[in-house]
């Protein structure tokens, strides 16, 4: 099953990485982006012995999470972000915009750009794992290294999101932790709840999901560039 799932994923060689303490990308020089990806297993009837092989939605939909992650890595994000203020009835509202995106590659493992380089199963939490590996071009790699020159503000978040369908619940955690960084990095500066906030942000490193009370929950590390900070009129 390890080889089957290996070779469906390279055959469609999209990367981008999310959940693996052990693969973290923090460093900004390197032009290798890795991290793993997990999916539980499926559930199997009494007395199987072998496990299912994830369908084929199911892996394309971890390939699309793993883009949408190295993209975030690479190109980063805009967002706008207002927040929520009960006593004149305004919503909360978040908007996320990738600023760029990775090109998938097709065609030989040996050469592409993106691939999946080790599967592995893991029986006590019940997944599959798998490594991915994504290997910049030198506009990409210089791209993220200027995030680091700019000298900007870093913060870190985390977002929740119920458990309904996993790519858009694990997004959804992905973009609330990203709304929490903006917030524990505002928190100290603005006394007064603002109006709107918008801004970019850069992943610094490949996020962390762990499943909790029926939630994905997603903790992420930004490099953030507030654009503007706009207060609610005074009078």
């Amino acid at each position: 099953m390890e080889r089957v799932l290996v070779l469906r994923l390279s055959a469609l060689a999209l990367a981008v990485v999310l959940a693996a303490p052990a693969w973290a990308q923090a460093e900004f020089t390197d032009t290798l982006l890795q991290g793993e990806l997990w999916m539980p297993f499926e559930a199997m009837p009494q007395g199987e012995l072998i496990e299912r092989v994830p369908d084929e939605a199911k892996l394309d939909a971890m390939l699309e999470e793993m883009q949408t992650v190295f993209s975030g890595m690479i190109y980063g994000w805009s967002f706008q972000y207002r927040p929520s203020d009960p006593d004149r009835k305004v919503p909360e509202f978040l908007e996320v915009v990738p600023l760029g995106r990775i090109v998938g590659t097709t065609g030989d493992p040996k050469t592409a750009r993106a691939l999946a380089a080790a599967t592995r199963i893991d029986r006590d939490q019940g997944i599959v794992a798998v490594n991915f590996r994504y290997y910049m071009t030198p506009f990409e790699s210089q791209r993220r290294r200027s995030w680091a020159a700019a000298n900007l503000d870093q913060s870190a978040g985390t977002g929740k999101a119920k458990v309904v369908d996993r790519l858009e619940s694990r997004l959804d955690a992905l973009r609330q932790s990203l709304k929490d960084a903006v917030r524990n990095l505002l928190r100290p500066r603005i006394l007064n709840r603002p109006q709107a906030i918008t801004g970019e942000a850069l992943l610094r490193e490949v996020p962390r999901y762990y499943l909790a009370a029926g939630q994905y929950v997603c903790s992420a590390r930004y490099v953030i560039r507030i654009a503007q900070v706009r207060g609610y009129p005074l009078y």
